[in-house]
């Protein structure tokens, strides 16, 4: 993170809107939040509406046109020409003020020049693009864009439960515990490693499956897994542009979550 621990809110808020800060995990927002806030109540309160205001802000800056569908309601008598015109006009506003079109190509595109995260993930697009579910393709890409921040949301409503409510001056005595770098010992398992880096456990595996973290196995110790502690300061450190392990682990609960009948009944892809 370096210098980036006493960057503004608004220019940390406007990289993870970007897509720019991949280096950052959960532990570097703990960091920079104790930095901004010193464990305040009001601060934190503050930054969760700053949050909160831009995420809303960065939504209605796109929009679904609602056009051809209201012009199937006027034909099935369910609404007057007078509606359909007010609906047009108010559409044609928003892509003068600017506002972005979302139609299912573009989503598309959107979401598969990220990378899709399995088979499951890229079919279901597919399909969500060939039936032109719009709705349903703004869905994850709007999750896509905006995993970071959530993080960095979850972690400011988190600090927020164990803030003071009275102001804070020493950064010492606030009720978020940091632990310091000579706390952790010089070789941990897979539960440490996932509390020093900020990372899910399920990260971390997939992180070490590619290589891209360093570890080692003992002989003799089955499949246990154990890190230096400094060797992973170093990559962490190091680290800028990632794979997008929270989104991937994001992604997979939610489509867990919402699309199991995709992945459950294979058959209703082919509907």
């Amino acid at each position: 993170m370096k210098n980036d621990c006493v960057m503004p809110l608004g220019n940390l808020i406007n990289k993870l809107l970007r897509g720019e800060a991949d280096e950052w995990c959960e532990t570097d927002f703990r960091f920079y939040l104790e930095s901004l806030t010193h464990g305040d109540k009001k601060k934190l309160e503050q930054v969760l509406k700053t949050v909160d205001e831009a995420i809303v802000n960065w939504k209605s800056l796109s929009f679904i046109s609602r056009y051809e569908d209201k012009i199937k309601e006027w034909k099935e008598g369910k609404c007057s020409m007078g509606e359909v015109d007010e609906l047009y006009f108010e559409e044609e506003l928003w892509r003068k003020e600017g506002k972005r079109l979302l139609t299912a190509e573009t989503l598309y595109a959107a979401i598969s020049s990220k990378g899709f995260i399995n088979d499951y993930h890229r079919d279901a697009m597919e399909k969500a693009l060939d039936d032109n579910d719009i709705r349903f393709l703004k869905m994850d890409w709007e999750n896509m864009m905006l995993a970071q921040i959530r993080v960095f949301r979850d972690v400011v409503v988190s600090s927020l439960g164990v803030a003071s409510s009275k102001p804070v001056n020493d950064k010492r005595n606030t009720g978020i515990v940091l632990k310091k770098l000579e706390d952790y010992p010089e070789e941990f398992g897979i539960k440490l490693c996932s509390e020093f880096t900020g990372y899910a456990i399920q990260t971390l595996y997939k992180l070490i499956s590619k290589g891209e973290i360093p570890c080692y196995r003992r002989k003799g110790e089955g499949r246990a897994v154990f890190f230096n502690r400094d060797e992973i300061r170093k990559w962490k450190m190091a680290r800028r542009q990632g794979t997008n392990e929270e989104y991937v682990e994001e992604m997979n609960e939610m489509l867990a979550a919402r699309t199991a009948h995709f992945y459950n009944n294979p058959n209703k892809l082919k509907k």
